[in-house]
């Protein structure tokens, strides 16, 4: 009797899913050795929510495997318990953020904030699909303070991932057209709807939009921040039934995992689907968590990563949403030849970054930098006489081009892939193309023959 009345006072609860059993007995680590979030900067336990498979949050997101981790955040996937019994699995990301311990804790409220504006200002823009929407969001209690929790759909895996499934790791130049389109739908919609600048992409190690991937489980840590790079443009799963299989394997043979002397649990990361199974992928504009507001005429600040960082950022002369459009003119070397423009100057190639050689070679590429530029940035005097010549200007290269930094393309395709990034990478922010302009660019949608 009681138990008929509990379900008349919970009907809804007949349509809920079960949660699955905990995972089978799993193989244990050295507890010694630090893993995963262990090796991130400022990694503190008493930060990190202590999530464990098998785990329901909110009452409704059953944590069946971790995705991956950064320095702020563990992501799991998870199912979603209130998705209808009788309808295929419905499987989410939920990103747990860390308490608010450290400075870095506010960007998971910024991130909320942002995302809240981005998933709601205009629907009907063809640029709404092609950036990733927050689902849910709630917070869980720790026994150090509480914890933003972000839901969103799972993702497949970042372009720099993506570019390895083919020859050279370097993505063709009609499939990258393809996804170059999607991505600048992405940011005119974030630019012109939300106002939003991203304020950077970088490739580095595998950061998604909530954390960081590897494909052997081992974690590079590079402090890049948090802005849009090649990690945190992701594509889609092709197959949603593939996130049914590893859950379940997860469930049956799960990875090794260390057990903490107090009692923690951390777990490796379950996160390479493999070859996708269909060729150009949707993509998602990910990761929003240091976004910021362009509604001013300019904003200063360090943003982006070393070696993509627009002129403007250097020398603190004010940016705006065309830093982004730098960023993305830059990043695409990595796409199409597999290496960075700026290679002399990154960090990740052995060098040590030295903004007076990176002002060398965009001088190289684009020639003396405008007086009028050089007039607002506060840091002018750093780098320049006043004159308005570099400082050391026998750091400029005799042979650096963007003719000479193409060896994939060739023939016409070179000459029009050349003429639509020198619409991106220009001295003077103001001059810079916009999103929904370079959309209608001609090398965007001319077809070449392979050779």
């Amino acid at each position: 009797m009681l138990a008929s009345r509990h379900w008349m006072m919970r009907p809804l609860a007949l349509l809920r899913r079960q949660p699955w059993p905990m995972p089978a007995p799993f193989p244990s680590l050295d507890p010694s050795q630090p893993i995963e979030e262990e090796n991130t900067p400022y990694y503190d336990p008493k930060r990190f929510y202590p999530a464990h498979l098998g785990q329901v949050l909110n009452d409704r997101y059953q944590l069946v495997n971790k995705l991956g981790y950064g320095s702020s955040s563990t992501v799991w996937l998870a199912r979603d318990l209130c998705h209808c019994r009788w309808l295929t699995e419905r499987y989410v990301a939920v990103k747990i953020s860390a308490n608010r311990h450290h400075s870095r804790d506010s960007a998971a409220a910024r991130e909320l904030e942002m995302l809240r504006r981005i998933s709601t200002a205009d629907p009907s823009h063809p640029g709404w699909e092609f950036v990733r929407k927050l689902l849910d969001s709630f917070v869980v209690d720790g026994a150090f303070g509480s914890h933003v929790c972000l839901v969103f759909e799972p993702l497949r895996e970042p372009l720099w991932l993506f570019r390895r499934r083919f020859v050279d790791d370097v993505i063709p130049s009609d499939i990258l057209k393809i996804m170059l389109q999607m991505t600048l739908q992405g940011l005119d919609y974030l630019h012109s709807e939300c106002h939003v600048i991203h304020t950077g992409w970088s490739p580095a190690v595998f950061h998604s939009n909530h954390c960081l991937y590897s494909v052997e489980n081992v974690h590079n840590v590079t402090n890049h921040g948090t802005d849009l790079k090649m990690d945190n443009i992701m594509v889609m799963i092709e197959d949603p039934s593939m996130l049914d299989r590893y859950a379940r394997d997860e469930l049956d043979n799960p990875l090794p995992q260390k057990q903490c002397e107090d009692g923690r649990l951390i777990y490796l990361s379950r996160n390479n689907y493999g070859k996708p199974a269909a060729g150009t992928g949707m993509i998602r504009i990910t990761d929003f968590d240091l976004a910021v507001a362009g509604d001013s005429s300019s904003r200063m600040g360090s943003i982006q990563a070393d070696v993509y960082r627009a002129p403007e950022v250097i020398l603190e002369a004010g940016y705006t949403y065309s830093a982004d459009i730098w960023n993305l003119g830059v990043l695409l070397w990595d796409l199409l030849e597999g290496r960075p423009l700026f290679e002399a100057v990154d960090e990740l190639k052995g060098a040590k970054y030295d903004e007076k050689k990176h002002l060398a070679y965009i001088s190289a590429l684009l020639g003396p930098a405008p007086t009028d530029l050089l007039n607002r940035g506060r840091r002018t005097s750093i780098f320049y006489r006043p004159d308005g010549n570099l400082g050391n200007a026998e750091l400029i290269p005799k042979d650096f081009s963007f003719e000479n930094n193409l060896s994939r393309i060739t023939g016409e395709d070179k000459a029009m892939f050349i003429d639509f990034v020198k619409r991106m990478i220009m001295w003077r922010p103001e001059e810079r193309s916009s999103a929904k302009g370079l959309l209608t660019d001609p090398w965007l949608h001319a077809d070449f023959p392979s050779e």
